[in-house]
């Protein structure tokens, strides 16, 4: 890629680029959540220890108590995120670092995608579009307000896929080892991105058919070096930051009782909040009626089975897992039977997150190894229609796409703030008038009650004592803290509502689909309970 293109490639990633800047800036003070204790413990641990990021005790409530972070499983697996936020722990935790971060990866993720789009054979426009679609569906956004490795994996997997495919038109070796660095590294931040390197090989070959794709093997295997290069880098990443010592103390929920639910998430996700199903079923319209037909009738069985308020939501979602699926079916017969190269590769890369159906959960951000695929699918299905119908079709899936994605930020955003400021109330000023406080509870509570002065319970440790406090959030497992210190006393309670709406609990699941299907439901009266009580 010359000066030229890399600056023509600019110029088109700048709409995407300004929407993500626009959306994200508001929100570069937001509370860390979820699993970002993780990660920034993670960091912090780096600068102890460079080689052994999860060689901390962890404690989340009393769910996960581990000697070592990095006998938890498969986290011990996702290190690269610790090394990109060593400079917020060096600023003293400050969240606009790591957010402002994240909004860099998103910029290189909109660049990475307008440049794949340029590789496959898309116009201007077409890769300005694919721009503005890799940031608006979500859940791009919504993990790059957090500090989480989702986005750092897609910037990393996306550049490595380009990369490879530059290298195979161009043979440069800068583009094969730039390659070959970004593939071997995005499974180290999120570990089902292993999968690029398989696709990669795939998408090296000129042809898909078994006997020419073994000749062309044969008479141009350098042109899969970079694969090779790639599985040695994460060998050796993973080989070299190992967990020490002990075995793993917990069993991640890794079983195939968590396949039905999973799998139902994945073809939820690609109904809503992405929307390929709606977009494929209105341009397949013509041979599609019968499939839709015939999955139409669970859903109408569903509503004669429903007869709570909440039915209308639950046929939603019974819709939205079911067309799901009609979708991958329809997809398959397509592009099999067409034989498309692009189009069958591109079917393959949704398949990707499908592997991790047998893990406890399966949330949204998993979906973002896909989003590529799906935004050249969309832009491939809209290639064909009037340019007036395509451009308006492009508006109304980037409006409705970044609508979304900013409610799922705002409403995350009060979800977030809720365990920050009741260590403000309840935590930081009883440790500055000298008390002793232990606390009970995990996500972003668990980093900033010990970032007070608090000290986590743990089952296998004693404390709190008699006259201590504990301070525990509902929302966050504390009540299973509690339920060790059966003799104590109520000191406060503090309730946080929810004005935006829920995208984790009372049906949300934007971050585990243990929660609910859907990433955001409205529910302004849901709160988060954090308590003080005096342990007897």
């Amino acid at each position: 890629m010359n000066s030229d293109s890399k600056a023509d490639i600019l110029k088109l990633a700048l709409p995407g680029v300004l929407i993500a800047i626009l959306l994200l800036a508001p929100f570069l003070n937001k509370a860390f959540t979820i699993d970002d204790p993780t990660f920034l413990l993670e960091a912090r641990q780096i600068l102890k220890t460079p080689l052994q990021p999860w060689s901390f005790p962890i404690c989340y409530g009393d769910n996960l108590c581990v000697t070592q972070a990095g006998n938890m499983g498969a986290n011990a697996r996702e290190g690269l995120m610790g090394y990109v936020l060593v400079p917020v722990i060096l600023t003293g935790g400050a969240e606009w670092l790591a957010h402002l971060i994240q909004i860099l990866l998103v910029c290189l993720v909109v660049f990475e995608m307008v440049a794949l789009a340029f590789r496959v054979g898309l116009s201007r426009i077409q890769a300005a579009v694919a721009g503005l679609f890799v940031v608006a569906i979500p859940p791009l956004l919504s993990m790059a307000s957090t500090a989480m490795p989702d986005v750092l994996a897609l910037a990393l997997g996306l550049s490595g896929i380009e990369r490879l495919l530059a290298w195979k038109d161009e043979r440069r070796w800068h583009q094969a080892a730039v390659a070959a660095l970004a593939l071997g590294l995005a499974p180290y931040a999120r570990p089902h991105f292993a999968l690029f390197l398989p696709l990669g090989a795939l998408w090296l070959l000129d042809e898909l058919k078994i006997r020419k794709a073994f000749g062309q093997f044969r008479r141009q295997a350098v042109l899969w070096m970079p694969v090779l290069v790639a599985g040695l880098v994460l060998f050796a990443v993973n080989f070299f930051t190992r967990p020490r010592g002990s075995g793993v103390e917990r069993n991640m929920e890794i079983g195939f009782g968590n396949i039905p639910l999973n799998l139902f998430a994945y073809l939820h996700y690609l109904s809503f909040p992405i929307p390929l199903t709606v977009v494929w079923f209105v341009r397949q319209w013509r041979t599609v009626k019968i499939i839709i037909l015939v999955f139409s009738v669970p859903v109408v069985a569903a509503h004669f089975m429903a007869f709570s308020p909440k039915s209308v939501v639950w046929e939603f979602e019974v819709a939205a897992v079911l067309f799901g699926g009609a979708l991958i079916v329809d997809m398959s017969r397509v592009q099999l039977r067409a034989r498309n190269r692009v189009g069958i590769l591109l079917l393959l890369w949704m398949l990707i997150p499908l592997p991790a159906v047998i893990y406890a959960h399966f949330p949204i951000k998993y979906m973002m190894a896909v989003t590529p695929a799906i935004v050249l699918i969309l832009i491939k299905l809209l290639s064909n229609v009037p340019s007036r119908l395509a451009y308006l079709a492009y508006a109304i899936i980037v409006a409705m796409c970044a609508g979304y994605s900013l409610i799922l930020l705002r409403a995350d955003a009060n979800f977030a703030e809720s365990s920050r400021e009741a260590v403000r109330e309840l935590v930081a000023p009883r440790v500055a008038a000298g008390e002793r406080v232990w606390f009970g509870g995990d996500w972003g509570f668990y980093w900033y009650a010990q970032e007070a002065g608090a000290r986590v319970s743990r089952p296998d440790e004693p404390g709190p004592n008699r006259g201590e406090l504990l301070v525990v959030g509902l929302m966050e497992s504390g009540g299973l803290t509690l339920q060790r210190f059966p003799n104590r006393e109520l000191i406060k309670s503090r309730s946080y509502n929810s004005p935006h709406g829920r995208t984790m609990g009372y049906g949300a699941g934007l971050y585990s689909n243990y929660y609910g299907l859907l990433p955001w439901r409205w529910n302004p009266g849901a709160t988060n309970v954090y308590q003080v009580w005096r342990i007897h």
